[in-house]
């Protein structure tokens, strides 16, 4: 039952566009910051923010503080990479 919620917490934050988005650009870099993700998407690094919270709370990426600068990278080792690793590769 555990990775039934890790998949429902993993496709709720992937649900929406913008966060998919988000997700997509922060995963072809190694660590991209706020206000980077802001420019690239056109949106404010308030609602870049927000968005990144509940990717994070999804534990697909992880916060890095580099001085004033805020920054996101992928989480290699969380239950929520783990339950889509077992959902797309998973043998039956």
């Amino acid at each position: 039952m555990e990775q039934f919620e890790n998949f429902r917490k993993t496709f709720s934050a992937l649900g929406d566009k913008t966060r998919l988005k988000l997700f997509h650009l922060v995963s072809k870099n190694n660590e991209i910051c706020v206000t980077q993700l802001a420019k690239e998407l056109h949106i404010s690094a308030a609602c870049v923010s927000q968005h990144m919270k509940v990717l994070g709370e999804a534990e697909l990426v992880e916060r890095v503080r580099n001085g004033q600068r805020v920054c996101y990278k992928i989480v290699t080792n969380s239950p929520s990479k783990k339950a889509l690793n077992d959902l797309i590769f998973k043998e039956n």
